[in-house]
């Protein structure tokens, strides 16, 4: 009797158990399996953490970026970039202040800088420059007061002190008949900066 208790015991255990795939970030993406853990295996995230600022005359943008493990994108799971940023333009107006929000508690897709999907040299934008194999890393990216326009921004490790990062719009900007008057551009001008830790 002893031994069927253990038998169903352990039989209910295996059953029960959903193994959890990992897939290191680095690995091409295809089918996600349920239950999948796109995990930054050898820490390459790491590198964007902290505080970064890029300076030329009276422009700056700072920005700060952490670092969440095990991120759920509903039944899979990644290691994921987040975090806020201030942009001053040439003239030394303030034009974008989210740096107050980076520790709000929230969903991390919340902030202004969010997510992490590694990308290879010849992909989008192209990078000429960048050593064969080098991983750059693509986050979305906002304007909170302009919001319908789709940004994004891809990160590149150049050292422990300096990384760049290249803010582009999409193209798709989500306007109704009522929003014909809002920008179509970005405050911040989508061009690669080079960006110093603090």
């Amino acid at each position: 009797m002893k031994n069927i208790i253990i038998l169903f015991i352990f039989t209910v255990c295996v059953l029960s158990c959903k193994a959890q795939t990992i897939v290191p970030m680095k690995q091409n993406y295809g089918n996600i399996p349920d239950n999948a853990y796109y995990k930054d295996t050898d820490n390459f995230l790491d590198n964007f953490v902290g505080t970064w600022k890029y300076q030329n005359g009276n422009e700056e943008l700072t920005m700060i970026i952490k670092k969440k493990l095990f991120y759920d994108y509903e039944g899979s799971y990644s290691d994921i970039l987040y975090g806020e940023y201030k942009y001053i333009n040439p003239s030394g107006n303030t034009l974008i202040n989210t740096l107050n929000k980076i520790d709000v508690p929230m969903n991390e897709s919340y902030h202004a800088i969010s997510d992490a999907l590694f990308i290879r040299n010849n992909q989008y934008f192209k990078c000429t420059d960048c050593s064969s194999g080098e991983f750059r890393v693509k986050s979305f990216f906002s304007d909170p007061d302009r919001k319908h326009i789709t940004m994004n921004i891809i990160f590149r490790y150049i050292n422990p002190t300096t990384i760049k990062a290249r803010i582009y719009s999409t193209g798709v900007v989500h306007l109704s008949a009522s929003d014909v008057n809002l920008p179509d551009k970005p405050q911040i001008p989508e061009v690669e900066y080079t960006m110093t830790k603090q």
